[in-house]
């Protein structure tokens, strides 16, 4: 079983990351946030079209940041990716510019490496 003290440092991490990121959504929700420099709601949700498309590739995206972990993206994630311009990845990621090119330069070698597909 886990110390105590462990405990209450892991509660407080899941609580201050829930905050983190229910914070902007609320904002998103309620129409708080501005649309500065063209980095809107209406922005990010017209870049991340092609992932869209894929089921469950925005938490595979997401999950693998947190985690930096890339190879928990799957095959039609990583092609979704690939399709992203790439003038949205600064909106997607504007804290972290070495993400993008880090799934990018995954996701470009497992698309070489994955036989075609069986007809």
């Amino acid at each position: 079983m886990a110390s105590p003290k462990t405990l209450y440092y892991s509660t407080i991490l899941i609580v201050l990351s829930m905050t983190i990121v229910t914070t902007p959504c609320f904002g998103q929700f309620l129409g708080l946030l501005p649309n500065f420099g063209g980095i809107g709601p209406d922005s990010i949700t017209k870049c991340l079209t092609s992932v869209n498309d894929v089921p469950n590739c925005i938490e595979e995206i997401i999950t693998s940041f947190l985690s930096i972990q890339l190879h928990l993206l799957g095959p039609q994630c990583c092609k979704a990716a690939l399709d992203i311009d790439d003038g949205c990845w600064p909106k997607i990621f504007p804290f972290n510019p070495f993400f993008p090119p880090a799934i990018k330069s995954f996701c470009s070698a497992e698309a070489q490496i994955l036989p075609p597909p069986l007809l």
